[in-house]
């Protein structure tokens, strides 16, 4: 597990940044960034504790890497500018959270985090966090079916998983980490989500 207390914090945060920021520069749509972020080796390995590609590669590479094309426009990063604080903010998020980043931007969306950044950069980072915390109302689980629109009934009958337990653990009443991993990974699949943006500390996240 990285902790914030890591050398190259600042690495982390400037990088996803500097993605963020020429990827909409670039004119690509917000959603398009999310997943290619959520999917690439960089963040995904990153997500499991490997720092390799963020914290030894260039800003340009790795923005080459995770939307495997060349940029086309200039673009001067600036840590103190909006992008800078969406890159602030999601990794502090990731770590506080400890989350998977296709989890944060259903939480968080890009473009709903452009639009907190006039209110919210100039507060203390504990007023996001609680912000964001207020949104999960029972659990991450639940704030997917929400975002994909999708009933109980349906991804059981996608999931071929009872209603009942789908309502259990999308309301938190049980805890889906003791799930049997072939039922979090047909619940995953119906949901078109990782595995492991489902699994999440319940108990973290509803803590006020």
């Amino acid at each position: 597990m990285i902790y914030l207390s890591d050398d190259y914090v600042n690495k982390y945060q400037d990088a996803l940044g500097y993605v963020i920021g020429r990827a909409i520069s670039e004119g690509f749509a917000p959603r398009h960034i999310e997943k290619a972020i959520a999917y690439s080796s960089p963040f995904s390995m990153f997500e499991k504790s490997n720092i390799t590609d963020i914290a030894f590669s260039s800003y340009e590479k790795l923005y080459e890497t995770i939307f495997d094309t060349k940029y086309i426009n200039e673009y001067k990063y600036n840590p103190y500018d909006c992008f800078g604080w969406l890159g602030y903010t999601y990794i502090r998020l990731f770590f506080d959270l400890r989350i998977t980043f296709e989890a944060l931007f259903i939480i968080l969306p890009i473009d709903k985090a452009i639009n907190m950044y006039h209110l919210y950069h100039e507060m203390d980072y504990r007023q996001t966090l609680e912000t964001v915390k207020e949104s999960i109302k029972y659990t991450i689980f639940d704030v997917i079916m929400k975002t994909k629109n999708i009933s109980a009934k349906r991804l059981s009958e996608l999931s071929n998983i009872s209603v009942s337990t789908i309502s259990s653990l999308r309301y938190g009443s049980r805890d889906i980490n003791k799930l049997e991993v072939s039922s979090c990974l047909k619940i995953a699949n119906a949901l078109n989500v990782k595995t492991e943006s489902l699994l999440t500390d319940i108990n973290l996240i509803l803590e006020k």
